[in-house]
């Protein structure tokens, strides 16, 4: 059939690339010009139209389209379901602090700063937190740094910029006073047998919890 276009829910191209990932690890030249050469080759691109909204699969079947490609990507983040985590200022998904930050839209004050997890996501919050002025930035992994998901350059990046790492530890609870945090209770862990993912699965040490400033 004829050349598809291209939807985007942004009003930029690019999408999670510019609200996603920090323009240290992703400079915006290098995405404008493979947007550009995208564009160069005949493709078409709508943007701020948003599936479900502005315009429906079947609404691209009636249009005579053979076919659709959803690269929606993971735009929801989520604070793990950790008890107190949903309650009062300086909770934050990873993906809500990176979608601001990248569009120069923060203004939190950064003091302390604790980062859970030790993927990608959370190296990039992490380095972040660093170039926003945060105070001291740690990330809180409950399993071993050779089961980390991010590379080995990334977190070796992190740490040379001052981020610490606090590894086999989990967080149990979030510690508020005033509607504001403090501090995050946390537990350390010990690795046992192999999950389903082939990494080793981490278990509490009974006795450990201890509460990290935040």
């Amino acid at each position: 059939g004829h050349q598809a276009p291209i939807f985007e829910a942004h009003s930029q191209p690019g999408g999670m690339m510019l609200t996603g990932i920090p323009p240290y690890r992703l400079p915006r030249e290098i995405i404008t010009a493979e947007v550009d050469g995208i564009l160069a080759l005949g493709v078409e691109l709508k943007l701020n139209s948003r599936l479900g909204k502005d315009f429906t699969l079947d609404d691209l079947k009636a249009d005579g389209y053979d076919a659709t490609y959803l690269a929606i990507g993971a735009q929801r983040g989520s604070t793990g379901g950790i008890p107190g985590a949903s309650e009062g200022q300086g909770i934050y998904s990873a993906v809500e602090f990176l979608h601001k930050s990248n569009a120069g839209q923060w203004d939190e004050p950064l003091g302390r700063t604790l980062v859970v997890g030790g993927g990608f996501t959370a190296m990039d919050a992490c380095r972040s937190s660093v170039r926003m002025g945060a105070g001291e930035v740690t990330v809180v992994y409950r399993r071993s740094r050779a089961e980390m998901p991010a590379t080995p350059d990334e977190v070796e990046g992190a740490e040379a910029e001052g981020v610490k790492l606090s590894l086999l530890t989990a967080p149990v609870s979030v510690v508020s006073e005033d509607g504001r945090v403090t501090g995050v209770v946390c537990q350390k862990m010990e690795l046992g047998e192999p999950d389903d993912s082939g990494r080793r699965r981490p278990a509490a040490v009974a006795g450990s919890d201890c509460t990290m400033a935040a």
